[in-house]
């Protein structure tokens, strides 16, 4: 396997946003500990507000002002002893367009889920040095510069993907709930943790480890990655009920891999939707905004968090079974060949069509019609791989993770032309 180098740009803001405003490590030596919250609700509206009303020409200018402006707060963070907490409000509305920027600038590397997840692990490495040397007088001076490194990028704000499917919000219900869920194990985890660690910062490989595993398994099979994710963040919790310094290690362990299936999987879910202000605002603020519905509802509950955990635990089960048995139906429903419709109607829908070459529309319509990957060569007179290799071309272009998706996404555009002609 090719080795892939982190992207600069999103490696850079993913790392100031574990450092500072995350309840990082660094944000420990400011006047505004523990007031992260301030931060995340003023970024999730401001990225809300990004994706309704944005338009990608203000994202070049809000990308620079938001830097210039980032790093002036930031600096004022660790020199200021007062209103510390409107400066983490205008830190989230300022740092909301760099977020995007970073993303749409994932989009101009050749393999944009990989450089995502490798950010990621990059960022944690960093955060891992901070963890263990937080004093040194270099990190704050980092922390100040990382705004303005954002803006190495290419400002490539191109939204001509309009092949690629929507943002699918099902999947950001999904995430969402994970999130708040998240919110309120690490309320309760983090304080048992720092009592009991075996080493700090060894929780941290976990989540780089889950995080580089999910790019090897999304493309083959995104429900599994999300029931993954779901399945580990229970596991967690029953963990931390058993009690116990082993349990309570290895349930943020396990809460920690768990965080990194759910985030390379939210980004897998924006980089293959429609290049957007509004795949990018609506994403990042479902990832931010859960956080924050969890630390809040665990500040509001007190020591009743716990309970809420356990609800939460309850609703994880329930929405890991629902994707269970979602994508079982959906395989028993595609299981069965489709009626190939009548020669004068075109089998695939124009829209679908006029995205593919002449030679992946064939093949295409010959699997949409139910034939075998075999059947499909021997009609069009080439090799059974060369299907295969056009089928995996076709799943590229229109965005889905597997033949599965891709029939269930032919026979929902197919829906949607006939209800259009009526």
């Amino acid at each position: 396997m090719r080795f892939t180098f982190v992207l600069p740009t999103f490696f850079i803001y993913v790392l100031w946003l574990l450092a500072v405003p995350m309840e990082g490590p660094l944000l420990a030596q400011t006047t505004v500990a523990g007031c992260s919250r301030f931060f995340i609700v003023a970024h999730v509206v401001t990225l809300l507000l990004t994706a309704r009303f944005g338009r990608a020409t203000w994202l070049r200018p809000a990308a620079i002002t938001g830097s210039l402006l980032a790093t002036l707060l930031t600096l004022s963070l660790f020199l200021s002893t007062g209103s510390a907490s409107l400066m983490l409000v205008a830190l989230g509305i300022a740092s909301a367009p760099l977020a995007v920027k970073t993303c749409y600038d994932l989009h101009s590397y050749p393999d944009p889920v990989r450089a995502a997840a490798w950010s990621l692990v990059g960022a944690n490495i960093f955060l891992g040095f901070m963890q263990i040397s937080p004093d040194l007088p270099i990190w704050p001076i980092l922390a100040m510069a990382l705004p303005l490194l954002t803006l190495s990028g290419p400002f490539s704000f191109n939204d001509s993907r309009y092949d690629a499917p929507s943002l699918r919000k099902g999947y950001l219900a999904f995430v969402f709930i994970f999130q708040i869920v998240s919110g309120l194990m690490y309320a309760v985890l983090f304080p048992a943790y720092a009592e009991h660690a075996f080493m700090p910062g060894l929780e941290l490989p976990f989540y780089m480890a889950a995080a580089l595993l999910t790019v090897s398994f999304y493309r083959r099979d995104r429900d599994l990655v999300l029931t993954s994710g779901l399945t580990l963040a229970m596991v967690a919790f029953a963990l931390l009920q058993i009690g116990g310094t082993s349990a309570i290690n290895f349930s943020l362990y396990a809460m920690q891999a768990a965080a990194g299936c759910i985030d390379v999987f939210l980004l897998s879910l924006m980089l293959a939707s429609r290049r957007s202000l509004a795949t990018f605002g609506y994403g990042l603020a479902v990832l931010c905004g859960g956080i924050a519905a969890g630390q809040m509802l665990s500040l509001a509950l007190g020591s009743a968090s716990t309970i809420a955990g356990l609800a939460g635990s309850l609703v994880l089960n329930a929405a890991a079974l629902a994707l269970v048995l979602h994508k079982h139906r959906q395989q028993q429903r595609l299981s069965s060949p489709p009626e190939s419709p009548p020669a004068t109607t075109p089998v695939l829908p124009g829209k679908i069509s006029c995205q593919l070459s002449e030679r992946e529309g064939n093949v295409l319509t010959r699997v949409y019609q139910g034939k075998s990957y075999r059947q499909a060569a021997s009609e069009l007179g080439i090799s059974e791989s060369s299907v295969k290799t056009y089928m995996r071309r076709v799943c590229d272009k229109l965005g889905a993770a597997n033949r599965v998706e891709l029939l269930a996404l032919l026979n929902e555009e197919a829906s949607l032309s006939k209800v259009e002609s009526e």
